[in-house]
């Protein structure tokens, strides 16, 4: 799990509680931003005029390319430390040592170990467990009832699961309680909230989360029903500082009535760092006057004497902040801090009128230290590894006219920076290489776990596979044909946010002509216009032939490396043409200057492959003309496949 969205879980558990994030804030898969890269490169689009000699340059001699460190690896192999760090953490927090303690003292590598050992603590004192996967449907008839207030809520209150601590698939307790599913379905009417919190006693867990956009009429009457409401934490904070990470500044006074005050403890941590780094949060689909307020929320802050742990700086030779806050869940400056820049005109300017403080450097016990070393020896030998084979793989890049990853990211973040959304950004990068487009675009994590269903399970995805109701649902309901392809009868066209659990681990083709054999079309595409090239080419010809013989279209997606940009990288990568290159260029019929790049790369660093697609194409003066005065092109930056 991502530290910086630890805080946030419960909104993967009750999506349909109106204080949680709509489904389409749901996002894929391990994926982030960009890290910025160290230096911003511009590169000429493919396609341009360039003074190439029209002579094939020998393809130069590399040194084999090193295999990066396998982190999976590396991570199973100091899981034992990772483990005796979270026993220690979990004695901590039992011991009654501050949260915020805690994570001043670890590196932010760590922070999940920190959390981890919170939500196994929880789990133990958990009151009454219930596992939810024993009550899957009891929990979704009363979700399905929430579109009719006044009778859900007296289910809600009436469910033996009322006064429950939940337990997650992964054994811990989850934040999600059905106290929180009764404050959704009451939601904004008041008389009908009044009404549904007669006789229950509340948690600030119940509601913490729904600080973002909540009525101070709300808020009062949970406070009521709160028993001892100002020693609620969640990650070291107190709700007046979830209201600030919020920038929910109209809540404050309520709360400060409640003895409830945003966190300061001067040199280490303040709720205004919290206020300059929160994140800009987008509003919920209903509509609400409750808006979020960065500036009213400092000016509130500043009013109180709050001091800001940064730093006013120079970026670039324009004026920029650094702000040290342990709550720092945006992106951070490096691996190992809190720090995270600011450049923004607006926040420059309260930072201009704020007082700024240092932090100072936090005591680690030596016990902790002594925990802490042989992981950070681990990950230290790990870096180093890691980046000496970079280095040479960078190398090995540039000798190929080939960008770096550096490279990439920054074209990447040129183009994210300067044009409105991913989707014009992603045609930018296209011109420059359909290759950067594809890579601006989100893939999941490899997931090899494919559990067995049981009845219950195999009836939710078969209503997945019917309607998932968001693209990586869908997604991840495709993966489950692996298990029983039969189960494709199923299956009901709807956006899919990428198409990688259709390629089999075992035998890609023998599981596609299963799922045809049940009536799955294979001519599918993601929500970006991919289709099942990518994963053909990576499981071998066999997977291609067979979707150049079902017609899958072979010039799409619009934006994006079609399926004759992946074959000609993929003859470049493995110094072979690959056999399914005639056949997709007879099929493309005009080439565009992607392909031509791509031709241009084959001729120039491995004329062996380019004169046996000459060879190839003796007989065919159409396709043959295209081979004609690719001097012009420059060598394609990018391959549409991965260079290991």
């Amino acid at each position: 799990m991502n530290w910086r969205s630890v805080v946030l879980t419960t909104t993967a558990i009750a999506a349909s509680c109106w204080w949680f994030w709509p489904d389409s804030m749901v996002t894929a898969d391990a994926t982030g931003p960009l890290p910025l890269a160290e230096k911003q490169e511009v590169i000429a689009p493919a396609g341009k005029t360039l003074a190439f000699s029209d002579q094939p340059v020998t393809s130069p001699t590399v040194k084999t390319q090193c295999q990066l460190p396998d982190i999976n690896a590396f991570e199973e192999r100091r899981a034992p430390l990772r483990q005796q760090l979270q026993l220690y953490l979990q004695q901590q927090l039992q011991d009654a040592v501050p949260y915020t303690e805690l994570q001043r003292a670890l590196p932010a590598q760590y922070l999940p170990d920190l959390a981890l050992a919170q939500r196994k603590l929880l789990t133990e004192q958990a009151k009454n467990p219930q596992l939810i996967s024993e009550h899957r449907d009891t929990l979704q008839r009363l979700q399905q009832v929430l579109g009719d207030p006044v009778t859900a809520v007296p289910q809600i209150k009436n469910s033996a699961l009322f006064n429950a601590t939940l337990i997650a698939p992964d054994g811990m307790a989850s934040p999600f309680s059905l106290k929180s599913l009764l404050l959704s379905a009451a939601a904004d009417d008041m008389v009908l909230l009044t009404q549904a919190l007669d006789d229950v006693e509340l948690s600030g867990s119940d509601y913490a989360i729904g600080l973002r956009h909540m009525g101070k009429a709300q808020l009062a009457l949970l406070l009521q029903k709160t028993k001892t409401p100002a020693e609620f934490r969640m990650e070291g904070m107190n709700l007046a500082d979830v209201a600030v990470m919020y920038l929910r500044a109209d809540l404050l006074p309520l709360l400060a009535s409640y003895d409830i005050i945003p966190t300061e403890i001067r040199g280490q941590y303040s709720a205004m760092d919290l206020a300059f780094t929160a994140s800009e949060w987008p509003e919920p689909k209903q509509t609400s006057v409750h808006k979020a307020d960065r500036q009213q929320t400092i000016r509130y802050l500043q009013q109180r004497g709050y001091v800001l742990h940064g730093a006013l700086i120079q970026q670039d030779g324009a004026p920029a902040l650094t702000v040290n806050s342990i709550w720092n869940y945006g992106r951070r400056t490096q691996r190992d801090n809190f720090k995270q820049i600011i450049t923004d005109a607006a926040r420059l300017a309260l930072a201009n009128e704020q007082q700024l403080e240092a932090v100072t450097t936090a005591a680690v016990p030596a016990e902790f230290a002594a925990l802490l070393q042989p992981l950070q020896d681990e990950e230290r030998q790990f870096e180093q590894s890691r980046q000496h084979c970079q280095q040479m793989r960078d190398s090995a890049r540039q000798t190929q006219g080939l960008w770096t990853d550096a490279q990439i990211r920054a074209a990447i973040q040129n183009a994210l920076k300067t044009l409105i959304s991913p989707e014009t950004a992603a045609a930018a990068l296209h011109q420059q290489d359909p290759a950067l487009a594809d890579r601006l675009w989100p893939t999941p994590k490899k997931d090899l776990n494919i559990p067995v269903l049981d009845q219950a399970g195999r009836e939710r995805l078969i209503a997945r596979l019917q309607g998932a109701g968001h693209p990586i649902r869908a997604s991840r309901a495709l993966k489950h044909l692996q298990q029983e392809p039969a189960l494709a009868v199923h299956w009901q066209s709807q956006n899919v946010e990428y198409l990688s659990y259709l390629q089999s681990q075992s035998n890609t083709v023998a599981f596609w002509r299963e799922l045809i054999k049940y009536g799955f079309s294979l001519h599918l595409q993601d929500i970006h216009g991919r289709n099942l090239y990518p994963q053909a080419f990576a499981a071998g010809p066999d997977a291609v032939a067979l979707l150049l013989a079902e017609g899958v279209a072979v010039d799409v997606p619009a934006v994006g490396p079609d399926a004759l940009d992946v074959a000609l990288d993929r003859s470049y990568r493995d110094k072979k043409l690959h056999p399914a290159v005639l056949t997709i260029m007879q099929k493309v019929g005009k080439p565009e200057a992607s392909h031509l790049s791509r031709l241009r790369r084959l001729q120039q660093y491995q004329p062996e492959v380019f004169t046996t697609l000459q060879q190839a194409l003796a007989k065919e003066p159409m396709l043959l003309a295209w081979l004609d005065d690719l001097s012009r092109y420059e060598a394609n930056p990018v391959l549409a496949v991965a260079d290991e």
